[in-house]
């Protein structure tokens, strides 16, 4: 969560109309379901082959990726609820909400099938609130679900409702196991995928902190408001498609364990933009400590509260990351700049 120092904004500058363009051709590195091949032959792009694999921002840290019939969740949050006081900061004694219409209408015309994971990066309430009420969701209800995260974010699962019948579901990870699916049998020698966990960092704003800390042993009372989901350490995930691509999630908060993702080198990194004014050199030092992906897809970058129907939402993004991510990274990738809810294909 960064509640205190994203400020997204409609305005586009000249070289983000360029970015945005350049990544609307797209077959270069990426096609989005808003960019037709069309337009890619249009720029001068030859058409490229896709991977198979695609992302799906659900807005503020949540994505889908899908690949043949598999697909995963990272911190799948739809309700988008207001959080801040009449004075514009973070109000922890905001009840928490539940959108049902907006988690009815994303499972119906989205997210169509439910998951095989759930990744979870860290508690706070714009990345867990939701997990709970899908998990329960009559779409979800009776298929099988399994989800990684830590302890804090285990017990608060518990709390918010998650049924007895899921316990087994419920994954600990700390960071440093490496998973595969589906598990290792006579029919299934290979895995169809891997998923590698990272201890990670939260966000840091201009204050050297963040808001609410804490972690759990136990399952709390059940939570009432945004303060009492509480951050529990964070995670990060990498997903290797076999065959295919892999794809870095350090997308739930704006800091990094440069010593734990040392050596890793993903294809696809899906990176938290916002809350690092306390970080230093936070876009420079993930890219390089990651061998410079050659896509690299920012995250947690909107308002958080622009219902995902509402046509504004797409103009409510902090835009500029791109191009600071793009004069950083420079010509050994591309930044693409993702839309609420549409399809990203990435390439072989």
């Amino acid at each position: 969560m960064c509640l205190t120092c994203a400020t997204p904004t409609g305005t586009v500058t000249r070289r983000s109309i360029f970015r945005t363009a350049a990544g609307a051709a797209g077959a270069a590195v990426l096609t989005s379901g808003a960019a037709p091949a069309s337009a890619a032959r249009a720029a001068g792009a030859g058409p490229r082959r896709g991977s198979g694999v695609r992302l799906r921002w659900l807005g503020v840290a949540g994505w889908e990726m899908t690949f043949g019939e598999h697909r995963l969740l990272v911190d799948p949050y739809l309700t988008r609820q207001p959080y801040q006081d009449p004075q514009g900061r973070m109000d922890l004694a905001r009840p928490l909400q539940v959108n049902a219409r907006i988690l009815d209408r994303v499972l119906e015309r989205y997210l169509t099938a439910a998951p095989e994971f759930v990744l979870v990066t860290h508690g706070h309430f714009d990345h867990l609130a939701d997990v709970a009420p899908l998990l329960n969701h009559p779409r979800w209800r009776h298929e099988q679900v399994r989800v990684l995260g830590g302890e804090t974010h285990l017990n608060l699962l518990r709390a918010l409702g998650v049924p007895s019948s899921r316990t087994d579901d419920l994954l600990l990870v700390t960071g440093g196991e490496h998973l595969r699916y589906p598990l290792r049998s006579t029919e299934s020698p290979r895995p169809a995928y891997t998923i590698e966990v990272f201890r990670s960092l939260h966000s840091q704003v201009g204050g050297y902190g963040f808001a609410p800390a804490g972690t759990l042993t136990q399952p709390p009372a059940a939570p009432s408001t945004i303060g009492d989901l509480v951050e529990g350490g964070s995670l990060g995930y990498q997903i290797t498609v076999g065959g295919g691509p892999k794809v870095m999630f350090l997308s739930g908060t704006a800091n990094f364990v440069e010593r734990e993702v040392a050596g890793a080198r993903p294809d696809v990194l899906v990176l938290g933009a916002s809350g690092n004014a306390a970080v230093y050199d936070y876009f420079e030092r993930v890219l390089k400590t990651l061998g410079w992906p050659r896509v690299v897809v920012p995250s947690h970058h909107d308002d958080m509260v622009t219902p995902l129907d509402d046509p504004r939402v797409h103009d409510r993004v902090n835009r500029q990351v791109v191009d600071t991510l793009q004069d950083v990274l420079g010509d050994r990738g591309r930044v693409l700049d993702p839309r609420h809810l549409e399809v990203l294909e990435l390439p072989v």
